[in-house]
């Protein structure tokens, strides 16, 4: 594969909107998916359901059924689908932030495809099931087939420092479009919720190949933010210090020092990996200071790469899901679940069928860790 394709900077000229995404005020940013014409035919439905019998959230977009898929399922195809990536070739929104890293650039724009949009009425009168936010995409490198796991660490700082610096942005100064969230305090109010989540495979529901991570701003909590609101409200401790207190120290797989990599006790798929920020009065990215910053984007990278080996080792596609868990009661912790086990039946009932043991997890991921080279 041909690991020098990217997106050519003089395209991006084109489509390059703002440098910053400190530079806009949120006015600006909701008129520029507003005015975005390429979104206009792919607009979310705007409404959300909750499942009765668990509270999950469900929001309706019938035009993600078309969007491109990267095509990732042989060797051919991968070749088919990089060559023609419409990222490379400049065919995507209008990007509102950009930063050179050591080799090509980060940057991010609107999601063509959005799950939220801003809504043209006034969205505080009719909350009822009107689902209303932004969704963003942030490209981890201009290079297609750089990520999280090849790309130097001293890059992975930038796009962790620029994806902080936008759930600061929405969080803290949504106050015109968005209802005031849980995780505000009398010192730092909080407007909406700031959902960051990366797919990254097909199996795992990415649909582009380039790198990049997903961001939502929305008037609604997802139902794992609702979650760890409901585990502090019953037991008065964030969910980072209780994991921190009761997760056996068997299954730590790397301690960075102001954060800590571990397999939960109850691993509902082999080789599940929670990082834990220490610090569980941290709730948020924007929250960590520098030296915070670095370890969890050193630990990010470690933890995707160790993914990677083992998928690799046990011959099974290349897939795993990232969730960001930034909302109310949790502290701050991310979660990576590496794609090694088919969901079924019974997991659809709530009763998990784990095919590996949460100890024997831990020890063969602190065994792979302990191979990986800097990067």
């Amino acid at each position: 594969m041909d690991n020098l394709q990217q997106l050519d900077f003089k395209l991006v000229e084109s489509i390059l909107q703002s440098n910053s995404i400190e530079n806009l005020d949120m006015k600006e940013i909701s008129n520029l998916f507003l005015n975005e014409s390429s979104i206009f035919n792919f607009r979310p439905e705007s409404i959300f359901q909750i499942d009765p019998r668990n509270g999950e959230l469900i929001v309706y977009n019938s035009s993600r059924a078309t969007r491109p898929s990267s095509g990732l399922d042989d060797k051919e195809q991968k070749q088919k689908a990089i060559e023609n990536c419409p990222i490379c070739q400049g065919k995507t929104t209008g990007i509102m932030d950009i930063i050179h890293l050591s080799e090509g650039f980060s940057f991010i724009n609107k999601n063509m495809f959005p799950i939220f949009f801003p809504y043209e009425t006034d969205p505080l009168n009719n909350l009822g099931t009107v689902s209303f936010g932004l969704h963003f995409l942030q490209w981890t490198s201009s290079f297609h087939n750089r990520d999280w796991h090849n790309i130097p660490a001293k890059d992975a700082i930038i796009v962790l420092s620029r994806l902080a610096a936008l759930e600061k942005k929405l969080l803290l100064e949504s106050f015109d479009n968005m209802p005031g969230s849980l995780s505000s305090s009398q010192d730092k109010p909080t407007y909406g919720y700031v959902s960051i989540i990366k797919n990254y495979g097909k199996a795992a529901g990415g649909s582009l190949a380039h790198g990049h991570q997903q961001i939502v701003s929305s008037n609604i909590m997802p139902k794992q933010f609702f979650n760890n609101w409901s585990f502090y409200e019953r037991r008065g401790i964030h969910f980072t210090k209780y994991l921190l207190q009761e997760n056996p120290e068997e299954l730590i797989v790397k301690d960075y020092g102001k954060a800590v990599l571990v397999v939960p006790y109850f691993m509902r798929r082999p080789f599940d990996m929670f990082l834990i920020v220490k610090d569980t009065s941290k709730k948020f990215l924007h929250e960590l200071d520098e030296e915070e910053l670095e370890t969890v984007a050193k630990a990010w990278q470690e933890a995707t790469r160790v993914i990677l080996l083992i998928l690799k080792k046990i011959k099974k596609e290349e897939a795993y899901n990232i969730a960001v868990n930034n909302g109310p009661g949790a502290g701050l912790y991310i979660e990576f679940l590496p794609f090694t086990q088919l969901i079924g039946g019974y997991e659809k009932i709530g009763l998990w069928v784990c095919q590996e043991s949460p100890f024997k997890a831990a020890e063969t991921l602190r065994s792979f860790i302990l191979e990986l080279e800097p990067l």
